[in-house]
């Protein structure tokens, strides 16, 4: 078997998920990691997506919508990565006076971090959807802060100091110049399933108990 980070993904996504620094050197220097991480950023969303498809179920879309809307959300969500990836590579320059040659260590390092993110479908679970969604997030940046230590060679507090502010750089353009593409992106979204989808993890929460509660009277009756 070729030695490729396609090659070894599921080694390196089950390194990631035991926040193991290894498997963030190793996507470093095997051929095809940025394609890799990547990869993982895709099924992360992909798996986000499809933690929202009680929504489709429950507006009875259509199957060819059904998958353009995953699919949509999946590529939205890569957009997303890409956007956090420059802002934390910023974030590096302004701290630690990185360079150019960073950038793809950190889109590497920021992608097999989402590793986590896959089990996001979880977030459909009726009343337990928001505490899963925390605590994903919460490993993933743990793993996020594995990869940077890793790549670039920071201490703990460095790759924290590094990561938060590249957050807060994602999010702080999220709220100013990224408004406009965030609509955009939601009116792709909706447009793709035919409906305007419920994103916010409260709502969606209220949309899966009310059906779990639907089946148990129909079946009931």
């Amino acid at each position: 078997m070729a030695e490729t980070a396609i090659a070894h993904l599921e080694s390196l996504i089950f390194g990631a998920l035991l926040l193991q620094s290894e498997a963030f050197r190793q996507i470093q220097v095997l051929p095809l990691g940025s394609q890799a991480a990547l990869l993982v950023a895709l099924l992360a969303g992909f798996s986000q997506a499809i933690g929202q498809s009680i929504v489709l179920f429950s507006n009875r879309v259509r199957p060819l919508r059904f998958f353009l809307s995953l699919l949509m959300s999946a590529i939205l969500f890569a957009f997303g990565y890409i956007f956090w990836a420059l802002s934390t590579w910023v974030a590096s320059i302004l701290l630690f006076r990185g360079d150019w040659t960073t950038l793809l260590d950190v889109i590497r390092t920021l992608g097999l971090s989402y590793a986590p993110l896959i089990f996001s479908f979880l977030v459909a679970l009726p009343y337990l959807g928001l505490p899963i969604s925390t605590l994903l997030s919460i490993w993933s940046f743990l793993a996020f802060l594995t990869g940077l230590k890793a790549a670039l060679g920071l201490d703990l507090w460095q790759a924290f100091g590094c990561g938060v502010l590249g957050w807060a750089v994602f999010e702080g353009l999220q709220r100013t110049i990224g408004r406009p593409l965030a609509g955009l992106g939601r009116w792709l979204t909706n447009t793709a399933a035919g409906v305007n989808l419920v994103t916010n993890l409260k709502d969606l929460e209220q949309v899966v108990s009310r059906k779990a509660a639907r089946v148990v009277k129909e079946k009931l009756k």
